[in-house]
Protein backbone atom coordinates (compact mmCIF):
# COMPACT_ATOMS: atom_id res chain seq x y z
CA UNK A 1 0.00 0.00 0.00
CA UNK A 2 1.48 3.35 -0.54
CA UNK A 3 1.83 5.20 2.69
CA UNK A 4 0.58 8.92 1.62
CA UNK A 5 -3.11 6.65 1.12
CA UNK A 6 -3.19 5.19 4.60
CA UNK A 7 -4.88 7.97 5.86
CA UNK A 8 -7.77 7.46 3.92
CA UNK A 9 -7.79 3.65 3.93
CA UNK A 10 -7.56 4.09 7.47
CA UNK A 11 -10.95 6.82 7.04
CA UNK A 12 -12.98 4.30 4.74
CA UNK A 13 -12.76 1.50 7.47
CA UNK A 14 -13.96 4.02 10.14
CA UNK A 15 -16.83 5.35 7.82
CA UNK A 16 -18.12 2.31 7.36
CA UNK A 17 -17.76 1.34 10.88
CA UNK A 18 -19.81 4.31 11.46
CA UNK A 19 -21.79 3.06 8.56
CA UNK A 20 -22.96 0.24 9.89
CA UNK A 21 -23.35 1.42 13.51
CA UNK A 22 -25.93 4.07 11.51
CA UNK A 23 -27.30 1.14 9.90
CA UNK A 24 -27.66 -1.13 13.00
CA UNK A 25 -29.92 1.87 14.93
CA UNK A 26 -32.77 1.85 11.57
CA UNK A 27 -35.03 -0.58 12.45
CA UNK A 28 -38.09 1.25 12.70
CA UNK A 29 -39.42 0.57 16.15
CA UNK A 30 -36.12 1.75 17.32
CA UNK A 31 -36.20 4.76 15.58
CA UNK A 32 -39.97 5.73 16.31
CA UNK A 33 -38.90 5.14 20.13
CA UNK A 34 -35.12 6.40 20.61
CA UNK A 35 -35.10 9.23 17.92
CA UNK A 36 -32.34 10.87 19.85
CA UNK A 37 -29.99 7.79 19.68
CA UNK A 38 -30.55 7.44 16.42
CA UNK A 39 -29.83 11.75 15.62
CA UNK A 40 -26.68 11.40 17.92
CA UNK A 41 -25.33 8.02 15.97
CA UNK A 42 -26.55 10.12 12.42
CA UNK A 43 -24.50 13.19 13.09
CA UNK A 44 -21.45 11.37 13.97
CA UNK A 45 -21.56 9.81 10.41
CA UNK A 46 -22.13 12.66 8.74
CA UNK A 47 -19.35 15.07 10.47
CA UNK A 48 -16.69 11.92 9.66
CA UNK A 49 -18.17 11.76 6.18
CA UNK A 50 -17.91 16.03 5.59
CA UNK A 51 -14.30 15.90 7.41
CA UNK A 52 -13.29 13.06 4.86
CA UNK A 53 -14.65 14.91 2.49
CA UNK A 54 -12.75 17.86 3.32
CA UNK A 55 -9.33 16.18 3.74
CA UNK A 56 -9.90 14.88 0.75
CA UNK A 57 -10.97 18.25 -1.71
CA UNK A 58 -8.18 20.00 0.10
CA UNK A 59 -4.91 17.77 0.59
CA UNK A 60 -5.52 14.06 -2.07
CA UNK A 61 -7.03 15.34 -5.28
CA UNK A 62 -5.33 18.22 -5.59
CA UNK A 63 -2.15 16.23 -5.41
CA UNK A 64 -3.30 13.67 -7.78
CA UNK A 65 -4.60 16.38 -10.31
CA UNK A 66 -0.31 17.05 -10.57
CA UNK A 67 0.55 13.66 -10.61
CA UNK A 68 2.81 12.19 -13.59
CA UNK A 69 0.76 9.58 -14.50
CA UNK A 70 -2.42 10.80 -17.05
CA UNK A 71 -4.15 7.24 -16.04
CA UNK A 72 -4.67 8.93 -12.01
CA UNK A 73 -4.79 12.19 -13.45
CA UNK A 74 -8.03 11.07 -15.00
CA UNK A 75 -9.58 8.95 -12.37
CA UNK A 76 -9.31 11.78 -10.04
CA UNK A 77 -11.00 13.96 -12.14
CA UNK A 78 -13.63 11.52 -12.76
CA UNK A 79 -14.22 10.79 -9.21
CA UNK A 80 -14.02 14.42 -8.33
CA UNK A 81 -17.07 15.58 -10.74
CA UNK A 82 -18.84 12.59 -9.31
CA UNK A 83 -18.41 13.40 -6.02
CA UNK A 84 -21.74 15.24 -6.30
CA UNK A 85 -24.53 12.96 -5.38
CA UNK A 86 -22.62 12.19 -2.40
CA UNK A 87 -22.18 15.79 -0.98
CA UNK A 88 -25.91 16.39 -2.12
CA UNK A 89 -27.61 13.64 -0.16
CA UNK A 90 -24.77 14.62 2.72
CA UNK A 91 -26.18 18.26 2.28
CA UNK A 92 -29.97 17.21 2.33
CA UNK A 93 -29.63 14.60 4.96
CA UNK A 94 -27.92 17.43 7.62
CA UNK A 95 -29.99 19.61 6.82
CA UNK A 96 -33.43 17.95 7.73
CA UNK A 97 -32.47 15.38 10.33
CA UNK A 98 -31.29 18.47 12.66
CA UNK A 99 -33.25 16.85 15.70
CA UNK A 100 -34.98 13.94 17.21
CA UNK A 101 -37.99 15.67 16.71
CA UNK A 102 -37.65 15.51 13.19
CA UNK A 103 -36.82 12.04 13.09
CA UNK A 104 -40.01 10.89 15.37
CA UNK A 105 -42.33 13.21 13.04
CA UNK A 106 -41.37 10.74 9.58
CA UNK A 107 -39.00 7.59 10.85
CA UNK A 108 -39.50 6.36 8.05
CA UNK A 109 -38.27 8.80 5.80
CA UNK A 110 -35.10 9.08 8.45
CA UNK A 111 -34.88 5.22 7.49
CA UNK A 112 -34.95 5.52 3.86
CA UNK A 113 -33.26 8.82 4.00
CA UNK A 114 -30.24 7.19 5.99
CA UNK A 115 -30.16 4.18 3.62
CA UNK A 116 -29.80 6.09 0.81
CA UNK A 117 -27.21 7.99 1.93
CA UNK A 118 -24.90 4.83 3.16
CA UNK A 119 -25.73 3.66 -0.05
CA UNK A 120 -24.03 6.34 -1.63
CA UNK A 121 -21.19 6.73 0.72
CA UNK A 122 -20.59 2.93 0.09
CA UNK A 123 -20.39 3.36 -3.30
CA UNK A 124 -18.05 5.97 -3.37
CA UNK A 125 -15.75 4.41 -0.54
CA UNK A 126 -16.11 1.12 -3.44
CA UNK A 127 -15.61 3.31 -6.36
CA UNK A 128 -12.21 5.00 -4.73
CA UNK A 129 -10.73 1.90 -3.78
CA UNK A 130 -11.60 0.03 -6.91
CA UNK A 131 -10.39 2.76 -9.16
CA UNK A 132 -8.03 5.01 -7.83
CA UNK A 133 -6.26 3.84 -5.27
CA UNK A 134 -4.63 0.89 -7.30
CA UNK A 135 -3.72 3.26 -9.80
CA UNK A 136 -1.75 5.19 -6.94
CA UNK A 137 -0.23 2.30 -5.26
CA UNK A 138 1.45 0.86 -8.74
CA UNK A 139 2.69 4.43 -9.19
Amino acid sequence: MDASLTPYHDHHLELLRLAREHEARLAPALVRSHPDLCLVVAQRLVASVKAHLSMENTILYPALFGAVDADIQLAAKGLEADLGELKARLGQFSHHWTSAETIRLAPEAFVQTSKDLLQTLRQRIDQEKARLFPLVERA
